[in-house]
């Protein structure tokens, strides 16, 4: 199941522990002051890995790795409990709170970002698989690909209230769906019957929704199978990964019309996008023909020799300074960093998630609460005395 599916390293600014002189204007001798308060760092990006399980446990997993990708392969982690089969996780704008969608449960459980508390699961419809948050940070769309019967419909959640909305129909099994960046329009890819119990056929729509009405519109015809779906940052095209079709197919968000679909190796599982490329996570039983990032040149369309990753890359995201791409490789159970300037994978980066991870979501914590982000109580101050 696809949902969606957000700098490497903490900044030093640079002015060590030399406090800040100013000099004053006027007559008379110079006068000076001075400060010891620093800038703040900028924040740490932390990783939200979904666990869905392994082996015989498949699909009964329940848990969120947090990881500290600033420290590399040893960095902190922490893991918290959520629902069953956690399929996909989001962001709020603010950065202050990551819901994630649990499809065996039912439910989507929100996480406070600065604290890590785990807060009340809430209610949707049948297999929420993936996920998306208006730029205003007001309501979250939550796609219910459902299991028997199939789902057909995008629940979408006050963020104020918790509170579950009217569900809005759309195609069979939906699965991955984003929004443009003005709030406008969603999408989401209609990806049939492709999970266990799912009696139907193969799916090859993607529906736009009008998010002010509440209405969707036609359908657009794209590949077999639409699972994932990635927007570009100036919000005018929509690339979709046909996992049937072997290929992605841009969607020109002005005319709601698909373009030539442009073939990769395997079957495509996640995708993001920068200003000039997409990224897609191409997955496959035949380490020759899958197992890698194909990045795509928005210029030409054209697919860039594949990047090799390990097995079952299902995950996909970028670094807001947008030189990092982070893989989930469910096959091997680690989270791959790919170097998007040399295009190379960073060895030496490589973390150790296991429990069958799935799905990434980044978020980015002030150093001021990246403790307690982790579980760390911070040390008590000691009393001064004589």
């Amino acid at each position: 199941m696809r949902g969606t599916a957000t700098p490497r390293g903490r900044l030093l600014l640079g002015l060590g522990a030399l406090p800040l002189v100013l000099a004053a204007c006027g007559s008379g001798p110079a006068k000076t002051t001075t400060s010891s308060t620093l800038p703040p760092l900028p924040p740490t990006t932390v990783g939200y890995v979904t666990l869905i399980g392994s082996a015989s446990n498949l699909g009964s997993g329940n848990g969120l790795e947090a990881i500290n990708l600033s420290e590399g392969a040893g960095g902190s982690t922490r893991t918290f409990t959520v629902g069953t089969f956690p399929d996909a996780a989001a962001v709020t704008p603010d950065g202050k709170t990551l819901y994630v969608t649990n499809y065996a449960s039912n439910t989507v459980t929100p996480i406070a970002v600065a604290t890590g508390t785990v807060e009340k699961a809430i209610p949707v419809g049948a297999g929420p698989a993936g996920i998306a948050i208006a730029p205003n940070g007001k309501t979250a769309y939550v796609t219910d690909a459902g299991s028997s019967p199939i789902g057909d419909t995008v629940t979408p959640i006050n963020l104020k209230t918790h509170k579950a909305l009217a569900p809005i129909t759309v195609g069979g099994g939906p699965q991955g769906i984003v929004i443009t960046p003005d709030g406008a329009t969603a999408y989401v890819a209609n990806a049939g019957g492709i999970v266990t119990g799912q009696n139907a056929p193969l799916g090859h729509t993607v529906t736009p929704i009008d998010l002010k009405s509440g209405k969707a519109g036609a359908p657009i015809t794209v590949g077999n199978a639409p699972t994932a779906l990635a927007m570009t940052p100036d919000g005018a095209t929509v690339y979709v990964a046909n996992t049937g079709s072997g290929s992605v197919t841009p969607l020109t968000v002005a005319g709601n019309s698909a373009g030539v679909p442009i073939t990769v190796n395997g079957s495509p599982q996640a995708l993001a996008a920068t200003a000039t490329t997409v990224y897609v996570a191409d997955d496959s039983a035949s380490s020759t023909a899958g197992n890698n990032v194909t990045p795509i040149a928005l210029s030409s369309g054209s697919a860039g020799t594949p990047i090799v990753t390990g097995a079952n890359p299902t995950g996909l995201a970028i670094s807001p300074d947008r030189k990092t791409a982070y893989v989930v490789c469910n096959g091997t159970g680690k989270l791959e960093s790919l170097d998007l300037t040399s295009n190379t994978v960073l060895k030496t980066a490589t973390v150790s998630v296991p429990g069958g991870a799935y799905a990434i979501a980044l978020a980015g914590v002030p150093a001021a609460e990246l403790a307690s982000a982790f579980g760390v109580k911070p040390a008590k101050k000691k009393a001064v005395t004589g």
